[in-house]
């Protein structure tokens, strides 16, 4: 994703002596220093693209919890939810598995609506299919719910009559 590269590029900045000294000074020191620290700066989430503007502090501690990446608020929860779903997934993971979500939904969705909706019904009706095989116990057929001729559904016999 090119803004994956761009925010690479943008990696915080370890604090020098006027940064720490901001520190020290929004702890209670207060003084000029202290705005200068609350200055917020556009950073974009690496899930799903979105610019925000954020102060430094606070960019800094949605880093350290996502290992370096920023991700938005939004994203942030559907991490969160991710993880509880599968506990065994890590925070990259779940990370790297909403980014995926994200640019399949940017790709797609926003490309072409339409095309978007036959997907996702597709996507049901194979969904639906493997549940139906795996309840009854019988053996999927790879041609009717996914694999290569997933494209493509089969025809009943009630589609194949003319019209009168």
């Amino acid at each position: 994703m090119p803004w994956r590269l761009a925010m690479a590029r943008q990696q915080a900045e370890p604090p020098t002596g006027a940064a720490a000294l901001q520190r020290s000074n929004s702890d209670g020191g207060g003084g000029m220093a202290a705005g200068a620290d609350q200055e917020a700066r556009s950073v974009r989430c690496e899930c799903c693209g979105m610019a925000e503007e954020c102060t430094p502090r606070y960019i800094g501690r949605v880093r350290e919890r996502f290992h370096g990446k920023w991700v938005c608020g939004l994203c942030s929860e559907a991490v969160k939810e991710r993880q509880k779903r599968e506990p065994a997934l890590t925070v990259d993971g779940a990370v790297d598995a909403h980014a995926a979500l994200c640019e399949r939904f940017n790709s797609t969705v926003r490309l072409n609506p339409k095309l978007s909706l036959a997907s996702s019904m597709r996507d049901i009706a194979r969904k639906s299919c493997q549940h139906r095989a795996t309840a009854t116990g019988a053996d999927v057929i790879p041609s009717a719910c996914s694999g290569a001729g997933a494209a493509t559904m089969a025809r009943s016999t009630s589609c194949a009559l003319p019209y009168v």
